[in-house]
Formats: structure tokens, sequence, C-alpha cells
């Protein structure tokens, strides 16, 4: 396996991490730290300053990786540490050592030094931590001690503690607290406490804090006045710039990487650059080509660029050189170890850094002041790729481009003797001919002045002046763009969606401070949505005052719907990105010059993706550190955010207080405004179970389907569904329990006052549906019609159900259907039963009961109870008996008045006494009234198998059947049998058919008057009947012809057909009667032959007189018999009918 340089190569361990000022104080973190000249001079300054001017606040200022907080660390080991001190010496050089401890403490006394690290917290409340920690105060947990309300007292009580030379604080990463004040979030006024105390100690208490930028760029963001201020607080502190030199940064790189002493090839590189700079900056240090050949395998080129480049903005980002040096980043120095060969090992040279900035950096650095010109050099590589550039032509771009960049710090100039240097894999001859390919193609240009080469800029559009122009036309702020780029989601209640089940959340806006108010006032929301967040913006620098009472007069403004509303003081700097934006947007749509332009095409397009990402960043953290503000729409009082309360906790406060009487059912699949298919499928199931299996344990759902899991969470859970008091086998739906977990009594109660409250009109469910979503309910749409129809249920006697405005005496699945389509077909009104009512409505459920249409020895039954029995049994009869008007007038009355029966109260309560002049409404009258509905009822319930009885009697007598023995039945199958198929009539082999199983049920008599009739039972009128009577007897007459016949197809004779002619002069005509007898009549006839001629033969008649007289008796026999009427009497019996004779 290939040896790589990250085998010999390493990072020395003091360089691969940073150092934090709180924890670092020791050996292991001065070891190897030498103090540059540069940064000694600084603190001999402050020093000098402390002692002559008693200033006592000072800040630190420099690039990342400078060595900021090494140094401080090194100044406390010295001041504090007594056993660092021999250390803390070497670090920084013994005269600057001898010099601060000579002016800072000249008694040897030692200080007391507070290292604190800041961060996005109040600076008071850490420097306090800090003070207790090196006092070893134990704090009281949640509640600040004494120290930390007063920390700016304590601290010069410390400092002028006897014995102690001072108090020295370090704030390191200061920059954290100046933003966390810059948002609003603290108090900036403290650093000002802090520095005057500081400045009036008379050099016993130092402060020093760190930054990496100026004081006031932290409050580059905020409106001028406030800037003005921070000003003010900056001119308390004296600032002490870190900042190593060129050479000096050379040297840390040196002192960073440990290896073996680059080839010899390395050192001559190292020199010939040394000498390139020194011709630009004579002053340079002699030993700086030994330097560079310290820094191997970094190219000499490289090491100088490196220190350059970390100032850069691009380079800021990146925090230091020292991170270059350990990061792991694509083209970086550490994927350069690990894959470079140690046998003939290539340095890392201008084009590895150019691949790392590009693959790594690149939108960074088209963001920066340095964007146009790395614009330029990619447009440069691009176009001498396209010219077919060879390697070592793009190779000489990269490294122009590089040194050409960073030349005003690093004094390297990009001339032929650097080039050669910086590319010694290209001979001479071979650069020299390249390096005329690329001024040919306008690639690169020689500026003779310089003696160097620079990128060719082939671009001279000016965007700064573009932008300030457009933004001279443009408004102040675009919010529609802004809340495009700040992507607003809506927030979410989450806690109260894990405490109710409903998923509730707010949209999100944004609005300019001025129109907080009015759109406040004007919200509606969409989608669902329960409320408001809104966030104010200044759009005309507002002073705070003006801010926040615009601020407050916004939260104020709510009426219907919750609103929070939210101010932010990082309005200013949101503001100018946001139309810096919106002009580079509009550059780019409108100038047309950029269509020839690719470099300042690639600018515009870069500022344009660190702008957009850079206001989404804002408005992001504007919306988490801004203060919420919001009006209770019950007490109409005004509610702020706690410190740290977040948007989710303020949204389930909002949710909680408008939805106070909302059910607590956690049920995912319902408890939402849209459920999906196979929720409302599951829904369905469900519904139709509870109107139809209502009194079986779990609805007689088997099995674990969906519709079960809604069963388990809405209903059996939650009480409604339970088993029955009076009769444990049976399941009711019942209230449910007050102040339960479930809250479901307020919508009861809700319903029942809706309901009696609407009186006789009743109210329909879409009605309810809209009182439950409102507050202080909130109900879903998903579980309104579980509950809806969990409530009709539990109010079942009290409730009369209509469905498309008729009356209906069952609930069964065809509501269920209607109500999924239109809740609003679906109605109820709530019912009340005198003395009167309850005497007519105990009869009637008696009498009601007796037919079996409720349940017997109901002891409190409710009108509707007994109203929809009444009406059910009425018009489940079979429809002849609803539309025959052969009844009794006082059976008519009582169908007639069922059949349009739309409401159970008004038809048992007054309909029904008033048809039978019951007006006064006495006793009696009930007594009289139950009376005349029992008559009616009888009529009604018998009249149909009457009338069945009536056409078997028909259909008997013309077959000449008697009563119906079991002989006789078996005679009467047998005769069937020969008839059927006899004669090729359909209809007689149908009538055959029947008469062969018959055996005198009531369904089967409907089979024979169906058949005689041409119709189904369900379609019969009146006239139907006559003709069905005749056509009966007319099929009996022809079915005993048949039976004549029979032996025609071999079967055997049922009867014996005979014929007699009798002319008789006294008769207008001749008779001429036929008839016929079965087979079993032949014994009876030859006896009664017998037994007549016996009588002739006694009376000595003569042949022709017995045979007049025999003629004589068969034509008296032969006349018609009168129809004997058939009487019209019902027993109680016909009650219990049977469904197949409707």
């Amino acid at each position: 396996m290939t040896k790589t340089l990250d085998s010999l190569v390493h990072v020395r361990r003091r360089f691969q991490r940073s150092i934090r000022v709180d924890t670092d104080i020791g050996a292991a973190a001065l070891e190897g730290f030498v103090c540059p000249q540069s940064v000694g001079e600084s603190l001999l300054s402050m020093a000098r300053q402390i002692e002559e001017t008693g200033q006592g606040a000072f800040t630190w200022t420099g690039p990342y990786g400078c060595g900021k907080s090494s140094l401080a660390v090194a100044v406390a080991a010295l001041l504090c540490e007594p056993s660092l001190k021999m250390q803390a010496r070497a670090a920084l050089g013994r005269d600057v050592a001898s010099a601060l401890e000579r002016q800072l403490d000249p008694e040897a006394l030692g200080w007391t030094v507070l290292p604190v690290v800041g961060s996005r917290a109040d600076a008071a409340k850490m420097v306090g931590t800090a003070l207790d920690q090196a006092l070893a105060i134990k704090r009281t947990r949640g509640r600040p001690s004494k120290a930390e309300a007063d920390v700016i007292s304590r601290l010069l009580e410390t400092a002028n503690r006897p014995g102690s030379a001072g108090t020295l604080l370090v704030i390191d990463e200061m920059g954290k607290f100046l933003e966390e004040a810059a948002y609003g979030a603290a108090d900036v006024y403290f650093f000002q406490q802090l520095a005057e105390a500081a400045n009036r100690s008379q050099g016993r208490l130092i402060v020093v804090g760190v930054l990496h930028q100026a004081f006031d760029d932290y409050a580059h963001r905020l409106g001028r006045e406030i800037r003005d201020e921070w000003l003010k607080i900056q001119g308390r502190f004296a600032d002490v710039p870190i900042n190593v030199a060129g050479e000096e940064q050379v040297e840390l790189i040196a002192r960073a990487i440990e290896a073996e002493s680059g080839p010899r090839t390395s050192a001559a590189q190292a020199e010939a650059i040394a000498e390139a700079i020194r011709a630009q900056r004579p002053a340079t240090a002699a030993d700086l080509g030994e330097r560079l050949h310290q820094c191997w395998p970094l190219h000499p080129v490289v090491a100088t660029l490196l220190g350059p480049l970390s100032r850069r903005r691009f380079g800021q980002n990146q925090r230091s050189v020292f991170g270059f040096l350990n990061s792991a980043e694509p083209f970086g120095f550490q994927e350069y170890l690990k894959s470079e060969p140690v046998l003939d090992a290539a340095a890392y040279g201008s084009t590895h850094l150019w691949d790392y900035l590009r693959a790594n950096l690149e939108p960074s650095i088209l963001a920066s002041p340095d964007g146009h010109r790395w614009s330029l050099a990619v447009d440069a590589v691009e176009r001498s790729e396209g010219r077919g550039a060879e390697p070592d032509h793009i190779a000489i771009v990269k490294a122009v481009a590089l040194i050409d960049m960073f030349k005003e710090r690093s004094g390297l100039l990009a001339s032929g003797a650097v080039l050669a240097e910086a590319l010694p894999d290209i001979e001479a001859g071979r650069l020299e001919r390249c390096l005329d390919d690329l001024q040919t193609w306008s690639v690169v240009l020689y500026r003779r002045h310089a003696g160097a080469f620079a990128i060719y800029a082939g671009s001279d559009f000016d965007i700064d002046a573009a932008v300030a122009e457009v933004r001279t036309r443009l408004p102040v702020i675009d919010l529609a763009r802004l809340r495009t780029l700040a992507l607003l989601q809506p927030v979410l209640a989450k806690r109260h969606y894990h405490v109710t089940g409903a998923l509730r959340w707010f949209e999100v806006d944004i609005a300019a401070l001025a129109d907080g108010a009015e759109r406040v006032r004007q919200f509606r929301p969409q989608s669902g949505a329960t409320g408001l967040f809104l966030l104010l913006i200044g759009t005309e620098a507002e002073t705070d005052a003006k801010a926040k009472k615009l601020w407050k007069a916004a939260a104020g403004a709510a009426e219907r719907w919750p609103a929070a509303v939210g101010w932010t003081r990082d309005s200013f700097m949101i503001r100018e990105l946001a139309a810096e934006l919106l002009a580079l947007e509009a550059v780019r749509a409108e100038r047309s010059e950029l269509q020839g332009d690719a470099v300042a095409r690639r600018e515009v397009s870069a500022r344009i993706a660190r702008l957009a990402a850079e206001v989404e960043d804002r408005l992001n953290q504007a919306f988490d550190g801004a203060q919420w503000a919001w009006q209770d729409l019950q007490s109409e009082e005004l509610v702020t955010s706690e410190g740290g309360a977040t948007l989710n906790a303020i949204a389930s406060d909002l949710a909680d207080q408008r939805y106070k009487l909302g059910p607590k059912l956690k049920n995912e699949l319902l408890n939402r405004i849209k459920p999906s298919s196979n929720a409302i499928a599951a829904q369905k199931e469900l519904l139709k179970a509870m109107v139809e299996r209502w009194q079986a344990p779990r609805l007689g759902i088997e099995g674990y389907p969906a519709s079960r899991g809604l069963y388990d969470s809405l209903l059996e859970a939650t009480g409604l569904h339970q088993v029955s008091t009076d009769d444990p086998t049976r399941y009711v739906f019942g209230d449910p329990l007050a102040g339960g977990d479930y809250n479901l009594a307020p919508l009861w109660a809700a319903a029942e006052t809706l309901f009696q409250d609407a009186g006789a009109l009743g109210a329909d469910l879409s009605t309810l549906y809209a009182g439950w979503r409102k507050p202080p309910y909130g109900v879903r749409d998903g579980l309104l019609p579980v509950l809806a129809i969990a409530y009709l249920m539990s109010r079942a006697g009290r409730l009369a159900v209509y469905l498309d405005g008729a009356f209906q005496p069952r609930i069964g699945s065809i509501l269920i259907d209607r109500l999924a389509q239109d809740p609003a077909s679906v109605r109820l009104r709530w019912t009340e039963a005198s003395d009167f009512h309850v005497r007519v409505l105990s009869g009637v459920a008696e009498l009601v009961a007796d037919f079996g249409a409720i349940p017997a020895g109901q002891t409190h039954p409710e009108p509707i109870d007994v109203a929809r029995g009444l009406v059910g049994l009425v018009l489940e009869l079979p429809a002849w008996v609803l539309r025959t008007g052969r009844l009794s007038p006082v059976a008519t009355k009582v169908r007639n008045l069922a059949k349009l029966a739309s409401d159970p109260n008004k038809f048992l309560l007054d309909d029904l006494p008033s048809i039978f002049g019951a007006d006064d409404r006495t006793a009696e009258e009930a007594v009289t009234v139950v009376g005349s509905l029992q008559d009616g009822l009888r009529e009604l319930v018998g009249a149909y198998p009457l009338l069945l009885r009536e056409l078997e009697a028909v259909l008997l007598r013309e077959l000449r059947l008697g009563e119906l023995t079991e002989k006789v039945r078996a005679d009467l199958q047998a005769r069937a049998a020969a008839v059927r198929g006899l004669t090729g009539n359909y209809r007689l082999d149908a009538f055959a058919t029947r008469l062969q199983t018959y055996s005198s049920e009531l369904e089967e008599i409907e089979g024979f008057a169906s058949l005689a009739a041409n119709k189904p039972p369900r379609d019969w009128v009146d006239r139907d009947i006559d003709h069905a009577r005749v056509e009966i007897a007319a099929l009996a007459q022809e079915f005993v012809r048949a039976e004549a016949f029979a032996h025609v197809k071999g079967r055997e004779d049922g009867r014996v057909r005979m014929a007699i002619f009798i002319s008789d002069p006294s008769r207008p005509s001749p008779l001429r009667p036929d008839f016929d007898i079965t087979s079993g009549q032949q014994r009876e006839v030859r006896e009664l032959a017998g037994q007549l001629e016996s009588l002739l033969e006694t009376a000595g008649a003569s042949r022709d007189v017995a045979l007049a007289a025999l003629a004589e008796l068969g034509a008296r026999l032969s006349e018609p018999d009168p129809q004997p009427a058939l009487p019209l009497e019902v027993p109680m019996a016909a009650g219990k009918r049977k469904g197949a004779m409707r």
C-alpha cells in the first residue's frame, strides 16, 4: 500500500482546537504559544493606558484564528496563577511580561480573574455566575442571588478587596452578547455601566471584551437612533487591535505544521517567493524564506496567500487559517495529505487552493466584496476551457487569479518568475507559450508598469450603481416578497393537540407596523386555521416608543379571531436587506447589459442567493426572538408572552382559551377537518351499527376493523354506549359524565338548548354542526356525525326525527346515508307530553304494546316512542290496506292520520283526539279516544287476513271442497298433479302447481290472488280484488273441467263427467245441466242411486214416470244457489301477522 503524507505530516495538537478562556487556563493551553511582536505591542499599549489614563474597559478586536483567546489565557495566567507565571512569561516574551507585571501588579498581589464565554444569553447573569463561582457562592435554584441583582457593585467590591491587585474580567466571544442585545432579547446598557465602573475604578477593575469585528458592526441592523446609542457605549471602551502581521501569520503556520524538512526544491522556491515579496516590501524580514520553507508541504505561494485569505470576509466565515489546516473538506489540506504519496510528493499548490475555494467557499466569495474579481477569474477559467485549453493553461489562470486577488496584503505579484516558482511542473518555455495563448484569448493581460500578469477584466458593469439607481424608485419594503422568502409555515398548537386530540394551527403573516391593527381586524382564517400570528416590521424608521404603541394597538385590535402580534427590533436590517434584494432582482430582470455579461450575471445571481438566504434567516430569527402580545377575547385584556415562550406554546394557550369547552377525544382518524376516505368508510360503518345494533355489546362489531377502533375511543371509553341499568343484557346510549375527562357534557347541553329553543319548527343537524364547530366547542368535522347520532340515540324518547321533511318512525341506515350527503336533510324536534295527554299516552301505549309495536311493560313510555310504534304499526300494514276504500269510517280516519303524520307529538296528543271528537280533553274523552283507536286498529290489522280468507272461500266452493281435512288435502293434491301440464294452459298449470302444495296458509292464498289479479300484492287496489275473486272462480271451474280429460294423457281420471238434457214446456228454455264427480264420490253415488231405485219401486212408478221424476229433480238441482254473505268479524289475534301478507 502506498505511503501517503498524512503519515509524516501533522497539525500540532494546540492548533487543532480553539481555546476557551473559562476552562483552559492551564499549562496545556500555554504550551507552544508564542506572542507575536505586534500583539505584544498592543498589550503594552493597553497597559500604558491603564497606568496613565485610568482606562479600565477595553475591547480586543481581531480576525478569527489570530490568537486572541490564547492571548487572554496567557495574560490571565501571568496575573493570577503563580504556578503558571514562568510559562506565561515565556509565551508572552519576557519584555512584555515584565512590563505588564510592573504596570499592573507591582506588589505581586495577584489579580482575581473572571473568565466568561459569550452566548445568546443575558450578559449580566453570565458575569454574575462567573463571580459566584470565583467566590464559591452557592446560588439558590430558581431565585436570583443578591450578587446577580447588582453584579457591577459586587465586581467593584471584589476588585477593591485588600490583598488583591484587582479584578480582571475577560469576556471572550463578547459579540454573542451584543448580538443578543441587538435582537432585543438583552439590554446593551449593561456594557455601558460595566465600562463606566471599570473606568472609574482607578485600574482596580479591568474589563476585556474579545470581539471579531468592531463594536458598532453588531448594531448595523438597528435603526439610526439606536445605532447612535451603541456608538456612545462603544466610546466607553478603548479598542486594542489584535492583528497578526503577514510574516507572523506565516510563522504561525510553520509552527502549526509538524513535518520533516521539505525537499531542497521547496527551500529554493521559498527563497524565490520571499525575494519577490521583498522586492515589493523592502522591510520584509530576512528569514521569510526559511519560514516559508518550514510551511512545507504547503507551497510557499499558498503559505503566503493563506494569511490574507483568512482576513477576507469570506475567510472570516471559515474561522481561521488553522481551520483550513484541520479541514477535511473536498480539496482541503487533510484530504491532500491522505491522498498524496510520500515518494515525489508535490506541494499543496495554487491549483489545490483554487479547487478548495471553488468547491467550498464560492457562494461566500461571490457574496463578499471580492465577488466581482472572483467572477472574473471563474469566467476566465471557463473561457479558457471553451477555447480548448490544456491543463497547463488552466493551472496558470488559477495561479494568476489567486495571486492577483490577494496581492495588496500578500505583497506578491503574478510575475513570470513567481508563476514559474508557483507552477514548477511547467517547463519555462511551455509557460511562456501558454501565457502568450492566454493573452491572445484575452484571458490574462500583462501589466507592464507592475511587471505582472492579471485576469482580463471582461466586465465593466457596475452592480452597486445599478442597485442604487433602482432603489430610488422601488418601495421601501415588499411584504409579498418577504412572505415568499420567509417560507411562512403555520404554527401548531402542539400541547393543545396532545391534550384534546384536535390539531389546530395558526396562520403566519408579516405586516408593516403602521398596518398591523387593520390587518388584525380584517383577518379571516383560511383552510380551517384557528387564528393568526402576525410579525410587525417597521417600515418608517419608527422609534421604540412609537413601535411599541403600534404593536400593542395591533394586538388589541382582535375582535372575532385570536391574533398574536409580534414586534422585532431587527426591522432595520430586514428592511435594508429586503430592499437590496428587491433592487437586485429588478436589475437582473431589467438591465439588458447582463445578457451578454456572464461575469456580472454570475455576481448578481450570487448576491441574490446570499441576500435571499440572509433575509430568510433573519425573518426566522425575528419570529423566534420577537415579543408577542394578544388580546383575551373574553376579558379583553392584553396579554404579553413571557421570556422564552415558543410560538407553539403561545398557540396552545390561545387554542385552550378559545376552545375551553371543546371535547378531548384522541382519535386521529376522525378528529380532523377532512378525514381520509378510509376513515369516512369506518365512520359510516360505525354510524349504521349505532342505529341498527345499538342494543348489542360493542354494537355487534366482530373482530377489530377500523370501526371498532372508533367505537373504543369515541363511544366505549367516553361512556356514551353503556350497559342498561334496567336490563344488564342490553346496551343503551346515555349522557356523558359531567366534568369527565372527555369534556362532552357541554356539547350535550348546547344541543339540548338548541332543540328546546327551536320549538315546533325544530332544527336540522347542519345547525347543530355549525354550533358545535364554533368556539368555545370547536368540534372537528370528522367527529360531528358520530357525536350527533350518539346524542340523538341518547335522547330517542324526546326527539322526533324527520328526513327530508318526512317523519321517521325508525332510525335506520337510510338516514345515515342521507346524513352523509346533507346534514340539513335531518331535522330534529323536541317533544314534551297534560293529564289528558298522559292518559291518552298510557292507553295508546298499552294498545300499541298489545299489537307488538313497542316492548310491553314499559313503565314510563315516551310520546315519541308510542307515536313511532303506532305510526309504524299502520305504515307497515300491507299496501292494499293503505289504499282500500272498503274500511269503516273509524279505521279509515286512523289510517289516513297515520299516513300523514309528520310530528309524533301533534299526531298522538292533538290530531288523534281531534278525529274522535275529544275537544274538551277530559278523562272520559281520553277513554273514548283509546277505545275508538282500538276498534280502528283491530279493523286495520285484520282487514287483509279477512280479505284473503274470503278469497279462499271462493276457491274452495268452486272446487266443490268442504272442510280441508288431511284426506281432502291429499285428494286435492292428487287431482292437481293430474291436471298440471294437461291442457297446455300456463295459467291453469300455475294454478294447479299452487294447489299441489296448498295447506290453507295466508301466504298461499296471497299467491292465488296474485295469479288471478296478475299483480303483486303491493300494487293491489279494490278493482284488483274484484277481478281476482272472479278469476279464482273461473280458474277453479276450468280446473274441474280439465280433470275429466286426464285419461287423454293416460292419467287416472279423477272425475266422471255427466250431462242431462231436459225440455219442459213450463220452462222458457231447455235445461242441460252438466256436472262431474270425483272418484271418491262414486260409492256415494251408487248408494244414493240404490236408495232412489228402491223408493221408485216402492212407489210402483212406471219407467217413464220414474225418469220424468228424476229429470224434474235434476232440473231443480240445476238452478243456481244464492251466494251467502260473509260476516266481517276480526279477532285480536289477527295482529300477529306475517310479512309475506303485506
